[in-house]
């Protein structure tokens, strides 16, 4: 009898962990770049139309508290996006450069994300959801593009990409 007790536990245990990892592998699969940013660009609703030529563009939402976030922008037609929901979430974006997008999204509490690019053209993006994340992202070149993804808990993840 103990041991068909055991052997069902572990069973359910197994089945569980499954369905969690069959779960989060489904909820990462949305977050492919192109859907990122099309996800950032509806939720901002930003108008190309109504930005002047050349004009860099940053929107930030914060919902929560003492969340904490910077964009800075040198250059021409740079794009950056901050979505933070939850509390204690920091996220910085630095751009110089001309034609390069950065994007954060934080769902949780006490994430961390950086992104620096220099250049033209990059592309970054970060998904953290889950509590106390940390992400950063250092793009110097031309062409770049950079995905972190982070669900879950205390994960940490660093993309460095530098041209010769």
């Amino acid at each position: 009898m103990k041991h068909r007790l055991v052997f069902l536990v572990l069973a359910l245990l197994v089945v569980g962990l499954l369905s969690t990892a069959a779960t989060f592998a489904h909820q990462t699969d949305f977050w492919q770049p192109a859907d990122f940013e099309d996800w950032m660009h509806s939720f901002f609703q930003p108008s190309k139309d109504e930005a002047e030529p050349f004009a860099n563009m940053a929107y930030i939402y914060q919902n929560g508290d003492d969340n904490q976030a910077e964009q800075v922008q040198q250059g021409e037609n740079n794009q950056a996006y901050i979505y933070q929901n939850g509390d204690g979430n920091m996220a910085e974006q630095w751009q110089y450069g001309v034609g390069n997008w950065a994007g954060v999204y934080q769902l949780g509490h006490r994430n961390t994300a950086t992104t620096q690019q220099v250049g033209t053209d990059n592309w970054a993006g970060i998904y953290q959801m889950g509590d106390a994340n940390t992400a950063r992202i250092q793009q110097s070149g031309e062409s770049f593009t950079a995905l972190i993804t982070q669900v879950g808990n205390g994960n940490t993840a660093v993309i460095q990409q530098k041209s010769k």
